[in-house]
């Protein structure tokens, strides 16, 4: 059977359950924007963009993982965000979060690192039971997988000064490999994504990546996220008119290329290519991404069963 892992994402601008928190933030915002005064109004370099990275974007930056009834805003760090890890994270996790650090370093221009003591952002590795008591929430969702939470600068309701992640460390590792990539995407600003081939997509759909690494999506929705022509704060009209779907070429939501399955006697997962073909290769190596087409396949699927020798 297919396995994935259910992602429900507390984020800053939520309200509910989990608040988010303000607090003042040390030092003076990093980027300068692009934009010109002319009396009261502002006046917005124009960023290109196709009509669907248009409608991409304003889900993934502009529309709350979780209900709130607070007007949605543009978040995202104006300083490098330090981190720290807490709890009993296994060799892989903190090999994991290095590659996913990289990652979205490259990608926002934000530079994160592991710091230690004084850090704006922890991920707490902990069994799903003290997801509340860390996150200082009455209940989550029995069913996350993680969560995280973000507070601002005090006064500037947009920029991310904090957070909290945790990852279950109860959950399969083959699994939580991308709950803690996507739950940095989160705690950069990034919302939900319902393109099922995106890592922000949080659903808990079989038929969703089981991918770790940011899709061609994700990458140019976190890059639009953090262009300087854009500032925390800024409402979605204020967004939408900074867009402008003029581009004819861009990001698009590509389709699912892998699954993950388990094998019924062995409890064994592998990942498996995902296709029209009646049999298709699989690896048992899940520990890394896979590129395809897959060399050296351990197993087959038909669908329905796993096959040591591919079947005729």
């Amino acid at each position: 059977m297919a396995v994935v892992a259910a992602g429900i994402v507390v984020v800053a601008g939520c309200s509910g359950r989990s608040e988010s928190r303000t607090g003042s933030g040390a030092g003076a915002p990093a980027a300068h924007h692009a934009s010109a005064v002319l009396g009261e109004r502002v006046i917005r370099a124009p960023i290109p963009v196709t009509p669907y990275e248009r409608r991409a974007f304003l889900e993934m930056a502009m529309q709350p993982a979780v209900a709130t009834d607070r007007t949605p805003v543009l978040e995202r760090w104006e300083r490098d965000p330090t981190l720290a890890v807490a709890g009993d994270p296994t060799p892989e996790d903190l090999r994991h979060l290095d590659d996913a650090i990289a990652a979205w370093s490259l990608i926002t221009g934000r530079h994160l690192r592991i710091s230690g003591e004084h850090a704006a952002v922890t991920l707490h590795f902990v069994p799903r039971t003290q997801f509340a008591t860390v996150l200082g929430v009455d209940d989550v969702d029995p069913g996350a997988v993680g969560l995280s939470r973000v507070g601002f600068a005090a006064g500037h309701r947009g920029t991310i000064t904090s957070g909290i992640i945790v990852i279950a460390s109860d959950d399969d590792q083959v699994t939580r490999n991308r709950t803690i990539a996507h739950e940095l995407g989160h705690a950069l600003g990034l919302q939900h994504s319902s393109c099922a081939s995106s890592l922000m997509d949080g659903s808990s759909d079989q038929d969703r990546s089981v991918r770790w690494s940011p899709s061609a999506l994700d990458i140019r929705m976190a890059g639009l996220l953090y262009d300087p022509r854009l500032t925390p704060g800024l409402d979605r009209a204020a967004v939408d008119a900074t867009l402008a779907p003029t581009a004819t070429a861009g990001a698009t939501c590509a389709s699912v290329d892998l699954e993950l399955i388990r094998a019924a006697g062995t409890g064994r997962h592998y990942f498996c290519v995902r296709s029209a073909a009646r049999v298709r290769p699989c690896t048992s190596n899940v520990s890394t991404e896979p590129t395809l087409p897959l060399r050296r396949p351990d197993a087959w699927t038909d669908g329905s069963s796993l096959h040591a020798i591919r079947p005729r």
